[in-house]
């Protein structure tokens, strides 16, 4: 769908005109026929040059960075045999960033997807407000530095686990009622974070039959609770699922000092009242009804989503105190900017926005729980938080990941849903402020390299199910949010006891969503 006015780049398709005269072999009045009719280009080179004229109208790096061939894409798009191959060149001429986390050009989110059976080389999905499988993520984890097992981390919201019954902290004892030991030996080097299998082999067969088990159309998984008991029930998806992006939210209760806990796992689509809507609100009243005085925020599995639900729930913690001031603005080319693109960024809502004060709460702090795995949106929720309330930030490592861009979609002639990465969200300061800035390559002075955090190497106990007190990551944040004699206690239980994971124990761990704009129509 052609969504921008494109008069002033020229014609879309790229057509050579052959002006050669093709003589007559006769002798008598030879006389030139008739020229050619201009040759169209296929459908695969057209929506090749489509990959490239939408980079370069909307790409945020597309001023300086990126050729303007947008009178004759094919002078650039018929070097390469694909629209992948395409916007693999187009995201390599980007600035090169070089960090501790990673290395390489800018420009590593863009992506597309096929559409209507259209098969592209590579595909990323988003899988915004729906999601496949059974909602599970596992982590072999130790307690005893001798043995790992494998622990349910994360159940998401509305999924087919989370409606079962499963929880985090469960440990899998049997798949499909086959009763293995899931047991693995380790090795663990006292103080250290991971630990190492004695056994690779049978360590890489446990992992893919759980794998294998959780792809499956149908599934029984039995496991084992913290108080020994054996939960088992048989589950099946056929499509897809409805996510609830609360997975948990709770109120701790504290003479004149109350404290919530909210625990997101993504930010889908906020608005017409709808069911997502209807949650938020809903959890939010009850903190304005128990007039909390701090708010926990878990954003550690928490891969981003849509912006405009990350500013419905800015909005509602900021509450009275964040009123008419000025929450984020937008980043974005020169083209982006124009009067061109007026329509595009008024369909887009891509303009300053200002907290209205959804709500009552008038919070002292605002606790973020964070991992590498939180990104783009959650990270947006964060940086605009910041200029305005005491933010404390807790991570399980020493950074967030990293993602200050986000990205509309823009169909390609029904065939490919393309997502060029478009823009950057700034905060009322225009960065993170100095607290939380690290780099200032090629002018940018935003958190490629992650959010620095207040408090780092807490780590991931998923020994503990989610909202519990006990949960070192949650400890900490309740220590200082309301430091009782009861949270006093906890942390001192805790505070010796060294999480230990596996090497590459992570599986079935949620795909980063991204900074994204609502759809376009």
């Amino acid at each position: 769908m052609n969504i921008v006015p494109l008069k002033q780049v020229g014609r879309w398709a790229a057509i050579a005109l052959i002006g050669l005269t093709v003589l007559s072999c006769k002798k008598d009045n030879p006389k030139p026929e008739p020229e050619p009719e201009p040759t169209d280009r296929t459908e695969g080179q057209l929506i090749k040059d489509d990959i490239y004229k939408y980079y370069k109208l909307y790409s945020v790096w597309a001023d300086g960075s990126i050729p303007d061939y947008l009178k004759n894409p094919a002078q650039y798009t018929d070097q390469y045999g694909s629209a992948s191959n395409v916007l693999d060149a187009l995201k390599r001429l980007t600035p090169v960033h070089v960090a501790a986390g990673y290395a390489g050009v800018f420009d590593r989110f863009s992506f597309m997807e096929g559409l209507n059976g259209y098969n592209i080389s590579e595909q990323a999905s988003t899988k915004m407000d729906n999601n496949e499988g059974y909602g599970i993520s596992v982590q072999w984890f130790s307690l005893d530095a001798a043995t790992a097992r494998p622990y349910i981390s994360f159940v998401e919201g509305g999924s087919p686990a989370q409606l079962a019954g499963f929880k985090r902290a469960d440990i899998i004892t049997a798949v499909n009622n086959d009763k293995e030991n899931y047991s693995i030996e380790v090795n663990c080097p006292d103080g250290g974070r991971t630990c190492e299998v004695k056994d690779a082999a049978a360590y890489s067969r446990l992992r893919n039959k759980i794998n294998s088990a959780l792809d499956a159309a149908n599934l029984t998984l039995q496991v084992k609770r913290a108080d020994n008991k054996l939960f088992e029930k048989a589950m099946s998806y056929n499509n897809s699922y409805v996510i609830n992006p609360i997975y948990k939210d709770t109120i701790y209760l504290n003479s004149n000092n109350n404290v919530g806990y909210l625990a997101l796992s993504s930010f889908e689509e906020i608005g017409s009242k709808n069911q997502n809507q209807k949650n938020i609100d809903a959890a939010f009243a009850q903190y304005e009804a128990k007039q909390i005085k701090s708010l926990i925020v878990d954003l550690r599995y928490n891969g981003g989503g849509y912006v405009d639900a990350a500013i419905y729930v800015a909005d509602k913690i900021g509450g009275a105190k964040t009123k008419g001031k000025l929450m984020l603005t937008y980043e974005m080319n020169k083209y982006m900017q124009s009067d061109a693109a007026k329509n595009l960024r008024d369909q887009l809502n891509m303009h300053d926005t200002y907290f209205d004060g959804l709500s009552t709460l008038n919070l002292n702090k605002v606790y973020f729980l964070v991992s590498e795995e939180t990104a783009s949106a959650a990270e947006m929720l964060v940086n605009v938080l910041t200029p305005h309330l005491p933010v404390q930030i807790i991570a399980t490592e020493s950074r967030t990941y990293g993602k200050p861009v986000g990205f509309f979609e823009q169909k390609v002639r029904d065939k490919v849903s393309y997502w060029p990465a478009s823009f950057i969200l700034k905060n009322s300061r225009g960065n993170l402020g100095e607290k939380y800035n690290k780099g200032t390559e090629s002018g940018l002075r935003d958190y490629w390299d992650g959010l620095v955090p207040d408090k780092s190497g807490i780590g991931d106990d998923v020994s503990a199910d989610v909202g519990d007190p006990k949960e070192k990551m949650l400890a900490t944040a309740l220590a200082d949010a309301a430091p009782t004699s009861k949270s006093r206690a906890a942390m001192r239980s805790i505070s010796a006891r060294t999480i230990q994971t596996v090497e590459q124990g992570k599986m079935h761990t949620r795909p980063e969503r991204g900074m994204i704009k609502t759809r376009i129509k």
